[in-house]
């Protein structure tokens, strides 16, 4: 059974959007002329639909997380940004370090300057993408807690700051030639992160009747822009914003639904190591891809069992990273007091000392991120 403030269903939701993004970059590497050149499943040609999803999904979490956090307080906005860096910047270094010395030895099409490393290892907008190609939706993730802190810090303005950011791209998106900087930071991915929230905001305070009828519209407008989306039948602007509403549907509804809390062994796990597979898919799929046309050369086996062994391996090496590295390091105590005051530290530890059963009946629930 679930723990006091868990929704399970999030994790389920995290290891699909994961396994669609991985399905995508698999079925459009294995396609490039240089490897196979032909299409092996070409459902999964609308599979970057799982960005949209985490995108909503983000937005949800972080406000279910952080709404009852104090206004106008340092140390709450503190623990944020502490929270969000643990979350996301071990990890991504982990990966991004070998990539980079990868880089300058000549395995990679092109050689980092110092300010593509420094702008990588801190997540910060580019032009374009260098080292790691999938670090662009971490970029306006980080972009998302900036704006975010506003609404910590000041409800009212913070709320009003939060709505032009997302608004204010929907006639830019209309401009021509606006700059790359401007058009990432008024992107239209960012209303998604406001989708998320909104269904968040109506889902703390109870407006959660219609969860099956949410869910059912969900993922019908899901299903269908899914479809059009595989031959590019829909402008690629709603297209995303279609896409943000199914997935809108999908996780109010889900989050809901009390009775579909509950704990699915594969579908946790896969959630529990959606980042870790997020941060080294892409990578993985090019090296596996250029071993399978080696392969190819030697045993004709059918595109279909490459890509399905693709998929496994990607899998299980992000459980493995998950459990091996990147779990280890978010539970250790110098990471859970690194940016924490030292007499929270002490409160900390001493729960810590605490037996399981006193320590859990102490701790407050623990939150959804």
């Amino acid at each position: 059974m679930p723990r006091q403030g868990q929704l399970l269903q999030l994790n389920w939701i995290r290891g699909i959007a994961a396994l669609l993004v991985v399905a995508y970059h698999c079925e459009v590497t294995m396609l490039m002329p240089k490897y196979f050149g032909v299409s092996t499943f070409p459902l999964f040609k609308a599979g970057h639909s799982g960005v949209q999803l985490f995108f909503v999904l983000s937005g949800f979490v972080i406000y279910l997380a952080h709404h009852r956090d104090l206004e106008n307080s340092r140390s709450a906005v503190a623990r944020f940004a502490a929270k969000r860096f643990r979350r996301l910047y071990p990890s991504l270094w982990i990966v991004l370090v070998p990539l980079i010395i990868l880089s300058f030895l000549g395995f990679s099409t092109r050689v980092p300057s110092s300010t593509d490393v420094a702008l990588s290892l801190l997540i910060l907008p580019v032009k374009e993408e260098v080292i790691l190609a999938t670090e662009w939706t971490l970029r306006h993730e980080i972009l998302f807690y900036a704006m975010f802190v506003c609404f910590l810090w000041n409800r009212r303005i913070g709320f009003g700051v939060l709505i032009a950011w997302g608004l204010v791209g929907l006639p830019l998106a209309l401009v021509d030639e606006k700059g790359w900087l401007i058009d990432f930071i008024f992107n239209n991915n960012h209303l998604l992160f406001l989708a998320g929230v909104g269904i968040a905001w109506l889902y703390v305070r109870g407006y959660s009747a219609g969860g099956p009828y949410f869910l059912f519209a969900g993922l019908i407008i899901f299903a269908v822009t899914f479809y059009f989306a595989i031959s590019k039948q829909i402008p690629a602007k709603a297209e995303l914003l279609l896409f943000g509403l199914g997935a809108a549907g999908i996780i109010y509804g889900a989050c809901s639904m009390p009775s579909l809390n509950r704990r699915i062994g594969p579908l946790e796990e896969a959630g529990a190591a959606s980042y870790a597979l997020y941060l080294i898919h892409y990578p993985l799929i090019s090296l596996l891809v250029k071993f399978a046309v080696k392969l190819d050369h030697s045993i004709a086996l059918p595109h279909a069992l490459y890509f399905v062994t693709i998929l496994v391996v990607c899998q299980l090496a992000a459980v493995l990273f998950h459990h091996l590295v990147e779990a280890p390091l978010m539970k250790a105590r110098w990471m859970q007091n690194l940016f924490v005051p030292a007499k929270a530290a002490a409160v900390t530890s001493s729960f810590q000392g605490q037996s399981p059963k006193i320590a859990e009946r102490n701790m407050p629930a623990p939150s959804s991120d």
